[in-house]
């Protein structure tokens, strides 16, 4: 018979707390009707469920992984950026739905600040390009002089002054 004995007085090694980071995903509800809900009694001023913020906020995850999973693979972050009323639908090939592509980057990076967690973005291999992922890139850790332009680009979404955001990932993470 096999036996798994814990020793809590043995020391192996230190954990990194980001293992314990969330992720969320256009699928269902998690986004739009979830964290996102335009216009509800439940959501603050930009959109955000305080609801979900409120549950959210206990579990203190030091990442928030996005777009990720399936959907990131078909994502191309230039349409989920300017103002949300100008931003094109997309068929979603994962999930074989429409993306509005009102909750993009720069509504992400803004949750992220709220909760008050780091956030990681993914970036699109399965129809992105190498170019594409590099401007996304720019675009999050830029000066601000990058393009495309958006009423928070660049320097803006910036975790700090002289900051960057620090987890970008190619495809799925």
């Amino acid at each position: 018979m096999a036996k798994i004995k814990v020793d809590l007085e043995r020391e192996i090694g230190t954990l990194d707390r980001r293992v314990f980071g969330g992720f969320i995903e256009h699928l269902g509800r998690c986004i739009y009707g979830g964290i996102f809900d335009e216009g509800s009694g439940l959501s603050d001023e930009h959109g955000y469920r305080q609801d979900v913020l409120d549950a959210l906020r206990p579990l203190r995850m030091p990442v928030l992984r996005w777009p990720g999973g399936n959907f990131v693979s078909g994502y191309h972050w230039t349409d989920g950026i300017g103002p949300r009323d100008e931003r094109p639908g997309r068929n979603n090939l994962a999930w074989r739905s429409e993306e509005s592509n009102r909750f993009g980057t720069d509504e992400f990076i803004e949750y992220c600040r709220t909760l008050g967690t780091e956030p990681y973005i993914c970036v699109n291999m399965g129809t992105g390009t190498m170019d594409e992922a590099a401007a996304w890139v720019e675009y999050c850790n830029g000066t601000g002089d990058t393009t495309p332009r958006s009423p928070t680009c660049g320097a803006s979404l910036r975790l700090s002054e002289g900051g960057s955001l620090l987890r970008q990932r190619v495809g799925r993470g």
